[in-house]
């Protein structure tokens, strides 16, 4: 954890270093769910001249070896499309920006442009054609599911059947107004809070329960090497930026786990070690989804992630009948 004197003064010596150049329109500090239980700091700079999201560590600070320092740059589009409401923008981009909005401080807003943001953003609603999309793509997703299973490849109709769950367990969410939606982790955040029948459904797709400390620390080490190998042999390629998205959420897994272990040493809140695990879970789970997309291949997944996959989530249930039966209740929960 880190103190508030380090922490204002890190703030402190980052903002020392904004000049007129940089074009700066101001800068947020994120606030995490587990932040009592890391070292981290997480920054937004919003400035004219980016032109796409880029995040980056500093480790320029006599503090840097003690804290992990994260810095994201963003245009200011990346917010105002969402806020003046723009059809094209992606269902991701609004449900970022209005959880940073919502869960941050404001520690930098010369013309007070972020405040303005802020005040905005609980009048956001989630737009009818974005809903729409989201079960538009789950109807995609059970269909690519279903020719797996004519193909008699059940590992990967499962991995199609957890994806599109994911996707139709954001639209009731959607419909209440929650923009705690995305990955996993998060989708397991707000159910916990939300809908608790919800969250059963889907930590039980995705084996929660299965798991244990030893068996997921395992999982990830294999992934972790089988996609070192496979980032070597996709540098330069299609490929290669699903890979490198999936460390994002190998090295989230593994950081979760440290911190429940942490955690049940110091004998935390039972929620927040539970919370813990359960993020573990999940963050493995979009990894291997990430590390298994081939573009090149017709089937879209690669086969010995897949098979990696299968040794870890498959279970005697998961057969063509659970799966069909899991179809079902996708369905009903996406209102198809």
């Amino acid at each position: 954890m880190i103190d508030n004197i380090a922490l204002d003064r890190i703030i402190t010596t980052l903002l020392g270093r904004i000049e007129a150049q940089h074009q700066e329109i101001g800068r947020l500090l994120i606030h995490d769910e587990f932040q009592e239980l890391e070292s981290t700091v997480n920054l937004w700079a919003v400035r004219e001249g980016v032109r796409d999201l880029k995040e980056t560590r500093v480790t320029d600070l006599s503090e840097s070896d003690e804290y992990e320092i994260k810095l994201t740059f963003a245009p200011p589009s990346f917010f105002t499309d969402v806020l003046e409401g723009r059809k094209s923008v992606p269902y991701w981009q609004i449900a970022t920006v209005i959880r940073l909005l919502r869960n941050s401080d404001i520690i930098y807003d010369p013309r007070g442009r972020l405040k303005e943001w802020v005040q905005l953003a609980p009048q956001i609603k989630w737009q009818s054609e974005v809903i729409e999309l989201k079960r538009q793509t789950t109807q995609v997703l059970l269909s690519r599911m279903n020719n797996r299973i004519q193909e008699d490849m059940l590992a990967d109709a499962y991995i199609w059947l957890i994806k599109a769950a994911e996707e139709a367990i954001c639209i009731p969410l959607m419909e209440k107004n929650d923009f705690d939606i995305g990955p996993a982790s998060l989708l397991l955040d707000s159910l916990n809070q939300l809908d608790i029948k919800l969250f059963q459904f889907f930590a039980n797709l995705i084996q929660i329960p299965s798991f244990n400390y030893e068996k997921l620390i395992n999982a990830r080490k294999e992934l972790e090497l089988l996609a070192e190998h496979l980032y070597r042999k996709n540098v330069k390629t299609e490929r290669e930026m699903w890979i490198l998205t999936a460390f994002v959420s190998i090295n989230e897994s593994e950081k979760r786990l440290n911190q429940y272990s942490k955690a049940l040493k110091a004998q935390a809140d039972d929620k927040i070690i539970k919370r813990l695990y359960q993020t573990a879970v999940g963050e493995l789970w979009q990894a291997f989804f990430l590390v298994a997309q081939n573009p090149r291949l017709d089937v879209k997944l690669d086969p010995p992630v897949v098979g990696s996959f299968w040794k870890w989530f498959g279970s005697p249930n998961v057969d063509e009948k659970w799966i069909k039966e899991q179809e079902e209740k996708v369905k009903i929960i996406a209102g198809i």
